[in-house]
């Protein structure tokens, strides 16, 4: 009787600490989980990730709808640019109709005639045409008369015909606002290319390659030249001997609404004499200036 107290004492003493450890870990569970809770109410849940980042990408690439004005400027942008049309100040003038009238006198534009290829590099038809510039082509009318060409000749001899037998041109051509030395002053520079160019092509009629090179060429200047005018260019050959041909000319300002006959308030503003020379290459070079 004795022994069975003490065992049953024992076996609670050993069973105990079990019971306590078990009691502690349902109180430690117990407030893990409440800290747990009151910890997940104080914080905001999480934006599902998969909306999160779709918002993003639309946020970040989706445009502004265009307003009636935006979209009107979107439409220019996207259309071709428009060509402007620049008016040609010769075609109406009224001695362009009185030189066409002349059934002795061949209408030429050179530079337009010219290859296509060897415009970009060409001094007047490419460097100096364009809008406010040399505005447009030249027109030029040369003498239909019967020429002798000098090259059939000896080089020694000296051609005594009357120079009316000679080629002779009046072109008509018109300078634009931006070829000026002083402000409002055309510069004389470009007149005097103007020469160099009309009687280049002039003197080419009256050599049998179709070809001079400049040797020598005097400008005297007589009055101011203005832009924006028309201006007419006369020149003749005056004298052929065998590989040279000397050539003068006169530039005349025309004013505003001057008749055919050149009258009313019209101003010479330069003469010009100059040589040129038929290269003794002259069939190997570019015929440029021949029609």
């Amino acid at each position: 009787m004795s022994s069975l107290p003490r065992s049953l004492s024992r076996l609670l003493r050993t069973q105990s600490p079990s019971t306590a450890t078990l009691n502690l870990s349902r109180t430690t569970i117990r407030t893990a989980q409440t800290q747990a809770t009151a910890s997940t109410l104080n914080q905001p849940p999480p934006p599902p990730p998969h909306h999160h980042h779709h918002h993003s990408f639309q946020h970040a690439h989706t445009k502004p709808k265009p307003s009636p004005t935006h979209k009107s400027q979107l439409q220019n942008q996207t259309q071709q640019p428009k060509t402007t049309v620049i008016e040609d100040p010769i075609s109406t003038h009224p001695l362009l109709h009185s030189l066409r009238a002349d059934p002795t006198l061949k209408e030429t534009r050179p530079h337009l005639s010219m290859p296509q290829h060897l415009r970009p590099a060409h001094f007047v038809a490419g460097t100096l045409a364009g809008e406010k510039k040399l505005t447009s082509a030249p027109y030029m009318f040369i003498s239909q008369r019967d020429t002798s060409p000098s090259t059939s000749q000896p080089e020694s001899t000296t051609t005594t015909s009357s120079s009316s037998h000679y080629p002779h041109a009046t072109t008509l051509f018109h300078t634009g606002t931006h070829m000026c030395g002083h402000p409002g002053f055309v510069h004389g520079g470009f007149l005097s290319v103007m020469f160099d160019e009309v009687f280049a092509h002039t003197v080419s009629q009256a050599f049998r390659s179709g070809t001079g090179m400049t040797a020598n060429l005097n400008v005297d200047f007589r009055k101011p030249a203005l832009p924006d005018r028309v201006y007419v260019l006369r020149a003749e050959v005056v004298k052929v001997e065998g590989r040279k041909a000397w050539v003068e000319g006169t530039m005349t300002m025309l004013a505003d609404g001057a008749d055919a006959k050149g009258e009313g308030g019209d101003v010479m503003v330069a003469e010009a004499r100059a040589l040129f020379v038929e290269p003794k290459f002259a069939e190997k070079m570019v015929p440029v200036y021949r029609n």
